[in-house]
């Protein structure tokens, strides 16, 4: 029989099955209303150091979500496509800077002008799920529900640190 460490296949396979996003989610989640300012998202990503803001109205319920690289590429929108194709690039000072007007209006929009729709989990679902959810959608961050209202979110790293601290005290 294979063994994984100590474990064969099967014990890690079950394992793995076993656990679910209520095992590895944030539950204190920072979040940020839709009427809220692009710029006061912006201050929310750097303040608390996090790169997902799920939108959420006062009840809780989850809108939409918004991240650190969305805010982004609307600010620096050549920089991005500079990412997207940087194996093409011969001339970084070609990049156009906006303006300061376009940046303004950028940051004066409202988050919800500027929100993608929500793609969820919830909060019992297996963390394989959940990855391969993460993993088509391209997410590097991703909410946790129940009956429509956020109650975490866990990110790639969270997942995978779940997985080996499972796995780690299986073979202890």
């Amino acid at each position: 029989m294979t063994k994984i460490g100590e474990l064969t296949v099967r014990e890690v396979r079950r394992m793995v099955a076993s656990l679910t996003m209520r095992d590895c989610m944030k539950r204190e989640v920072v979040t940020v209303q839709p009427t809220a300012s692009v710029r006061e998202a912006a201050a929310l990503l750097v303040e608390k150091q996090v790169g997902t803001l799920p939108v959420v109205n006062a009840a809780g319920t989850l809108l939409g979500v918004t991240s650190l690289t969305r805010i982004i590429q609307l600010l620096l929108p050549d920089f991005v496509a500079l990412l997207q194709n940087i194996d093409f690039i011969k001339d970084y000072g070609a990049l156009k800077t906006p303006s300061r007007e376009e940046w303004e209006r950028v940051a004066e929009l409202s988050v919800a002008d500027i929100m993608d729709g929500p793609i969820v989990v919830e909060e019992h679902c297996p963390l394989i799920m959940a990855l391969s959810v993460m993993e088509k959608h391209n997410l590097r961050d991703l909410p946790v529900v129940r009956e429509g209202r956020l109650v975490g979110i866990a990110s790639r790293v969270d997942i995978g640190r779940t997985f080996l601290a499972q796995w780690l005290s299986a073979n202890t």
